[in-house]
Formats: structure tokens, C-alpha cells, sequence
């Protein structure tokens, strides 16, 4: 999943990530990353994400 959740990762999309960060949500995150992105919600926290 972690492999899977940095390739949609903003940062890293945007080359402002190696995909070796070890504090990044992408890193922490067991959910499938793409998903909370586009509905703007975090299923693991039940929060809403709002990406800067």
C-alpha cells in the first residue's frame, strides 16, 4: 500500500518528494491514499483532509 499511496502523494507528484520521506502521511497511512485525496476525507482518522 505504502508503494501504491506515494505515487498519488501531491508532493511527490510535484517532485517535491523522493518517495523516501519516513514522517509523510503516505508512510503512515494503511487506507488507500488516492481515495481520501478525492473525497477530501480521511477514512483511518474519519477527518476531513484539506490539502495546501
Amino acid at each position: 500500500m505504502i508503494a501504491d499511496n506515494c505515487k498519488v502523494c501531491p508532493d511527490f507528484k510535484e517532485n517535491k518528494c523522493d518517495g523516501q520521506a519516513q514522517d509523510c502521511m503516505c508512510k503512515r497511512c494503511p487506507r488507500t491514499l488516492g481515495k481520501c485525496i478525492i473525497t477530501k476525507y480521511c477514512t483511518e482518522t474519519e477527518s476531513i483532509l484539506i490539502l495546501e
